[in-house]
């Protein structure tokens, strides 16, 4: 599974790598996971509504994906997770050597993250979760990522820190908010607010796994 989300951030969509493109792969994955240094911090918050927010911290919750993504559930989880900075130095150690082992390895780092992450949230044991909803996709403002790593303070416990526009330092890092009491673990492409203009809809592919 791994592999083939990194071929589908490459671009790939029914159109299968060449030898060389599977077998550079195939060395990137081997080389991130003696690389990375995963991370990660989580924790519960009630959730409040009208509107809707963090009752421990006021912050509110913007975004109409959001609202229906949290409909029914009392309560989220906030998480942070990265992969360290020696994974991003040896991205751009590549792109100084190999720009195509570079961009092969960038993509690769971003799949295993996310896989990371599934792992571990698979792992807490909360079976009425749902997907893991990031800032900045859909209409979740970029801006949230700057409360989440406040209250999460991740400058301390994972060793990662937030730019003034509000993304992540090392870049192979993730902020994301999980509600607790609904199922809606599957995405839908229906319900997204950048399906019309969405790449991986335009390339027949989906940004999620449809089984």
């Amino acid at each position: 599974m791994l592999k083939e989300t990194a071929l589908k951030y490459l671009g790939y969509g029914n159109q299968e790598p060449s030898i060389e493109i599977s077998n550079l792969l195939d060395e990137c994955i081997e080389e991130i996971k003696k690389v990375s240094d995963p991370k990660v911090t989580v924790q519960k918050f009630h959730l409040e509504r009208n509107p809707l927010r963090i009752a421990e911290t006021g912050d509110e919750i913007k975004g109409k994906q959001m609202e229906e993504l949290l409909e029914g559930c009392e309560e989220c989880l906030l998480i942070g997770c990265t992969l360290g900075i020696a994974m991003e130095r040896k991205i751009k150690f590549y792109s100084k050597l190999n720009m195509t082992k570079s961009m092969i390895m960038d993509a690769a780092a971003s799949a295993y993250l996310e896989q990371f992450c599934d792992d571990y949230e698979m792992g807490l044991g909360y079976s009425d979760r749902t997907y893991r909803a990031c800032p900045g996709y859909g209409d979740f403002p970029l801006e949230f990522n700057k409360r989440i790593a406040a209250i999460l303070d991740i400058s301390k416990k994972i060793g990662v820190t937030i730019t003034p526009n509000h993304l992540l330092i090392p870049q192979k890092s993730m902020l994301g908010l999980i509600g607790i009491g609904s199922k809606r673990q599957k995405k839908s492409c229906g319900d997204c607010v950048m399906k019309e203009d969405c790449p991986f809809r335009k390339r027949g592919q989906r940004c999620y796994e449809t089984e």
